[in-house]
């Protein structure tokens, strides 16, 4: 077993407890699924099934089309029935409970768990096991499985390791440690095929997705002294293609290509009054400080925000921030 420091040890004896006390739970992650919350929802709730329990998983949004591969990815619910009560709610990578959408009321569940590596998380359950320093909330659920002493099926470990490998970019982002590897290699030992998950999540797509990202590259631009590379994503490039809102994905991977940049940015026209920004940025420039300043979240070298105006506005408002970042 992976070492656990003595304070993750005792939340998660906590945790134990509560599952050991509970029947039936509600399992949710937050809006905007990824292969972080829905692996590890789905790994849980496969778990807790198999154990005697009552388990569902539950999103608000649609979930991508390169993880429905998943094992129980069908099975996933919309909203709890207002009439619906639970044991637990087990909350994932969410940054405070409204993350999740507007899918469950908090009286609803008797105890709430929230698990989450985001250091700007929220204590809002009854136990919080939130580890900033952990690549994924899939490596917190294997520290817990480990407790346990839970032997999983080819399924969960295929969850498991989709939310490690995507949370950690491939395992090239600065987030990946040791441990990643570690319990990455742990889940390859249920004999699950990692080139056959990567392929399925990265090297295939619709033609839709691939006429967006030329779209979107076509008109890649730099600014702040040719330090920041961006592109912007319209609604307009949207009905061209054809591509859905998870066709985006991945593509600001590409605005750090270009030799010399530190931060690559997507702009994501909403409408005409809201814009949505994921960035990425080199080792030693921490985006947290910027995206803040818009009420946005993610980690150092990966996060987000949405700012209330259109694009172009919402481009200067984030470019000013940046200046005075780099400024300072």
């Amino acid at each position: 077993m992976v070492a656990v420091h003595g304070s993750d040890t005792k939340k998660i004896s906590e945790i134990l407890k509560i599952i050991k006390q509970s029947k039936t739970f509600f399992i949710a992650g937050h809006v905007n699924p990824d292969g972080d919350s829905l692996g590890s929802a789905l790994a849980l709730s496969s778990i807790l099934n198999r154990s005697g329990k009552k388990a569902s998983v539950y999103c608000a949004d649609e979930v991508p089309d390169f993880f429905k591969f998943l094992e129980g990815i069908d099975k996933i619910k919309k909203l709890a029935d207002k009439n619906d009560t639970f044991d637990c709610a087990i909350i994932l990578e969410s940054l405070d409970f409204s993350r999740m959408g507007n899918i469950i009321c908090k009286n609803q569940s008797k105890k709430i768990i929230n698990i989450d590596h985001h250091l700007a998380s929220t204590n809002f359950g009854t136990v919080n096991y939130i580890v900033p320093s952990s690549s994924s909330t899939a490596e917190l659920i294997m520290n817990i499985l480990e407790h346990m002493k839970i032997k999983l099926i080819k399924s969960e470990a295929e969850s498991l390791y989709t939310g490690i490998l995507t949370d950690t970019g491939s395992f090239q982002q600065t987030n990946t440690t040791v441990n990643s590897h570690i319990m990455a290699a742990k889940l390859m030992e249920y004999g699950i095929d990692v080139n056959e998950i990567y392929n399925k999540i990265y090297e295939k797509c619709s033609i839709s997705a691939l006429k967006l990202r030329g779209l979107a590259l076509c008109g890649i631009k730099t600014m702040v002294n040719n330090r920041v590379a961006y592109v912007v994503l319209t609604k307009d490039m949207f009905r061209k293609s054809g591509a859905s809102d998870s066709d985006s994905e991945g593509i600001v991977s590409y605005t750090l290509k270009i030799k010399n940049i530190k931060i690559g940015c997507v702009f994501k026209e909403i409408d005409e009054k809201m814009t949505k920004i994921s960035c990425r940025s080199v080792r030693d420039f921490d985006l947290l400080d910027v995206v803040r300043k818009f009420d946005g979240g993610g980690h150092k070298n990966a996060a987000g925000c949405t700012i209330d105006d259109c694009v172009s506005v919402s481009i200067k408002k984030f470019t000013d921030v940046l200046k005075e970042k780099f400024d300072g």
